[in-house]
């Protein structure tokens, strides 16, 4: 019986310590390197017209569509090869928040809410692929068109 107090306060250390990690490492960040892009050596505008013309909604057959977000933002690195993007994908109904990175012409990006994430990646060429991901249902609506 007497272990018993002990024993419970000694396993509850790991999990306090491991509560207070993730604080101390975010603290120590500066409001500059918070915006390490708008800083980096290496920077470049965003900017990518998407036209999709194929929508597919979960497991019903795809359709035609008329769909034309545009994506702004940011990009920035160390080197010009490869460099991490704060972006917004900006659409008839909404803005989403999304970050990414870019490799010469190709880039990935993903955000939005729990609700709803979102995931675009853009090739070479230019062909695109688009995903919304809904928490509710839950459900998926794909999009293939182009993005440049």
């Amino acid at each position: 019986m007497r272990w018993i107090f002990p024993l419970v306060l000694i396993s509850t250390l790991p999990a306090v310590a491991q509560e207070k990690a993730p604080d101390a490492a975010v603290a120590d960040i500066t409001p500059d390197e918070a915006t390490a892009l708008e800083t980096a050596p290496y920077r470049q505008d965003i900017l990518r017209i998407c036209d999709f013309v194929t929508e597919c909604v979960e497991n019903e057959p795809c359709t035609e569509t008329e769909f034309t977000p545009e994506i702004t933002g940011i990009g920035g690195g160390l080197t010009a090869d490869d460099l991490g993007v704060q972006a917004q994908m900006i659409t008839d109904a909404e803005t989403v928040e999304l970050l990414g990175v870019t490799s010469g012409k190709s880039m990935s990006l993903a955000g939005g809410t729990f609700a709803a994430r979102h995931m675009i990646t853009i090739t070479e060429n230019g062909a695109t692929r688009y995903t919304v991901h809904y928490a509710d249902g839950p459900f998926v609506i794909s999009y293939l068109g182009t993005c440049n």
